[in-house]
């Protein structure tokens, strides 16, 4: 199973951003991966005129990026970042830089913290979800305080080709940090939380265990490539029902990784997001904004939009 080679961390020197750089380390010394780190200065990428009514020569581009990198400096020495490591210094809008330099690296992995000091509030900040929503690459959203290896990962599996693609990554973390490994299927009410027709409840008394059944088999099936690595992982399978008025798929995940624990969830996203997702938000971004724990967010390989 093919290992990082190149990983890229957004920082913005707050405890939470020092959180994701501790785990992208970590990531990267598994995997023998090369590290760079990225930090922007949110502000107008163009050198401002002075105004009269400003008494003080403002700030210029140069100053600012000379107090970065002496922040940097500071960051990485409190972090105790292994020397070699470097941060590359932007000007402009924090998410459309930190897109632009990890497409410029080519990276296999995007690691940011799931928030910073501005919007700790929220379940995750707009950098953050931008970042997650546009990357090309594997995008690692980091919670606060989940520096050290993850001990139980849940694999959000859907039947398209992208979860297969985010299967494989959580049997590697999983394999990497000797982590429990959870295989989770949401699958819809079949009748959308009414009580199923008279003539089911008469005939088949059973149908809810039976089609319970026979969706835990269809996951088995969809996971049978992997099934030596998910033998020796010694992965449970899990099969929830989405409650039909209690928030779909998204509720269900976060609900399930709440319940058992989990500390990473690995789910696969797609590329183009739609007016629905617009209006209601996808699956992956109600988990990303509500769930608990770290999340790993895969994108589809090209051609792949399913």
């Amino acid at each position: 199973m093919k290992s990082f080679n190149s990983i890229f961390v957004a920082v913005d020197f707050s405890p939470y951003s020092a959180t994701a750089l501790k785990q992208a380390m970590r990531i990267a010394d598994i995997n023998r991966a090369s590290l760079r780190a990225v930090h922007v200065v949110p502000v107008p990428a163009f050198e401002p005129t002075p105004h009269p009514l400003f008494p003080f020569p403002l700030p210029t581009r140069a100053d600012l990026v000379s107090d970065a990198k002496a922040a940097w400096a500071r960051f990485a020495a409190e972090a105790n970042v292994q020397p070699g490591v470097e941060c590359d210094i932007e000007i402009g809008s924090p998410r459309e830089r930190i897109l632009e330099s990890a497409a410029r690296a080519r990276t296999d992995l995007l690691v940011l913290g799931s928030h910073s000091v501005r919007d700790a509030r929220k379940g995750i900040g707009p950098t953050a979800a931008g970042c997650m929503q546009r990357a090309k690459t594997k995008v690692l959203l980091v919670r606060e305080d989940h520096a050290e290896p993850y001990r139980n990962v849940v694999a959000c599996l859907d039947f398209t080709e992208t979860s297969k693609l985010a299967l494989q990554q959580a049997i590697r973390v999983a394999a990497q940090d000797d982590a429990t490994l959870n295989i989770l299927h949401v699958y819809d009410d079949p009748w959308y939380g009414l009580a199923p027709p008279r003539g089911v409840e008469v005939n088949m008394p059973d149908f809810e265990s039976r089609f319970r059944e026979g969706v835990e088999a269809r996951l088995r099936e969809f996971c049978a490539l992997f099934s030596h690595e998910l033998n020796a992982l010694k992965a449970a399978f899990h099969c929830v029902r989405s409650e039909w008025r209690g928030g779909g798929y998204g509720h269900a995940i976060v609900r399930f990784a709440r319940d058992r624990g989990c500390d990473l969830a690995v789910l696969g996203t797609r590329d183009r997001w739609n007016i629905r997702d617009m209006i209601f938000g996808s699956t992956a971004e109600r988990v990303v904004r509500d769930s608990p724990c770290s999340i790993l967010a895969v994108k589809p390989e090209l051609g792949d939009q399913s």
